[in-house]
């Protein structure tokens, strides 16, 4: 027991240290050449909001109002002062304070001394109530495992964030490496971290990968033979446009492709390999033959729920254009589903959904042989 502890500390340790390592390794090397003006962002809150109606008839602005906002962060905390806050009418983009808000405030350094408007709401003191909820419920719900769970989260946010990312920005590695790499030692970490270092989680690891390799492989093959061009929304147009010039856009696609399957493959994986290392411990007479039969019973009724999963986030997140498009009822259903950002949501959802179920089988395959070995 304890050198199985033992190994399962170095192998997670050996995870951070490599991707420490190669993110110091990816930082930009050169930041010269990009001289942006320098803005600082400060939290405040509204004290007071009044209405300038001699500013309507500006060009493009449908009214302006006066906001009193106390400065609460920084060198300048407890300083009063007053923004012009200019709207549009577009809902997207105006924002509309209130006595007591908690706003951003965008400082910027000009001939004349500081310059401040208003940026946006500050809206991380509420994510943190709900980060720390999400915590207190799976400490409190799951025990030890809760805790586990929490780590291999924050693992996984931290790889993607401080390893994938700068590969891809600092050292331009190719975005399909990086995805399958980053993929590879996060389904690695979670399921030895959660599962501990057995049978079980060989067989879960073995199942997650064939999964995501899947549909990875369908990504590819439906990226270039539907055409896809992975610019399907602004935030990609933009990124094309001002500072990702030379990204394929296409790669971005199967990233996320890979990355938004890989947490549902992940799940069904360890539940058939889970069901089959408890049948083992209460049969222990049960060969291989009996084993893959009760994971692949389990995988078929866990199969239907997530894909419905899949299938669910996905037409979720674009409902909005699901919304739009119903209320353009003199489009044709040809136009309609030709649309690239309707294929590529097609193409997302269905490969992640083969995948997932491609990896029922190679779940049960891979436990059901592990377990069925004497030692």
């Amino acid at each position: 027991m304890k050198i199985r502890c033992f190994i399962r500390c170095i192998v997670m340790l050996i995870g951070l240290l490599g991707f420490m390592s190669v993110q110091a390794l990816a930082a930009p090397q050169d930041e010269a050449g990009k001289q942006l003006p320098q803005i600082d962002y400060l939290q405040g809150v509204v004290l007071k909001v009044q209405p300038l109606t001699q500013l309507k008839k500006v060009q493009g602005m449908s009214g302006a109002e006066l906001v009193d906002i106390r400065l609460t962060a920084g060198e300048e905390t407890g300083k009063e002062i007053k923004v012009t806050n200019y709207k549009m009418d577009r809902p997207g983009f105006d924002l509309h304070p209130a006595a007591g808000d908690k706003v951003i405030v965008a400082v910027s350094q000009e001939a004349g001394g500081k310059t401040y408007h208003l940026a946006d709401y500050d809206r991380m003191p509420y994510v943190y109530v709900l980060l720390g909820a999400f915590a207190l419920t799976l400490i409190a719900v799951g025990g030890k495992v809760g805790i586990k769970s929490l780590f291999v989260v924050c693992f996984a946010i931290f790889i993607i964030l401080q390893g994938m990312i700068p590969l891809i920005l600092g050292r331009h590695l190719n975005l399909i490496l990086a995805t399958w790499l980053t993929s590879a030692l996060i389904a690695v970490v979670t399921q030895i971290t959660v599962s501990g270092w057995n049978a079980k989680t060989w067989g879960a690891i073995a199942g997650t990968v064939g999964g995501v390799a899947v549909a990875g492989l369908l990504a590819v093959l439906s990226i270039q033979a539907m055409h896809l061009t992975g610019l399907d929304n602004e935030e990609a147009i933009m990124l094309k446009v001002t500072y990702l010039a030379d990204i394929d856009f296409q790669e971005v696609l199967f990233a996320g492709i890979v990355m938004g399957a890989l947490g549902a493959v992940m799940d069904v994986a360890i539940s058939i390999a889970s069901a089959q290392y408890e049948i083992k411990s209460s049969c222990p007479q049960y060969g291989f033959k009996e084993l893959y039969k009760a994971g692949i019973n389990v995988g078929r009724d866990v199969m239907g729920t997530m894909s419905n999963t899949l299938v669910l986030a996905y037409l979720g997140s674009s409902l909005p254009l699901l919304l739009l498009l119903s209320a353009q009822e003199h489009v044709p259903l040809l136009r309609i589903v030709n649309l690239n950002l309707i294929a590529t949501e097609v193409a997302r959802t269905i490969t992640g959904s083969i995948g997932l179920i491609c990896s029922i089988p190679l779940a049960a395959l891979a436990t059901g042989f592990f377990l069925s070995q004497k030692r």
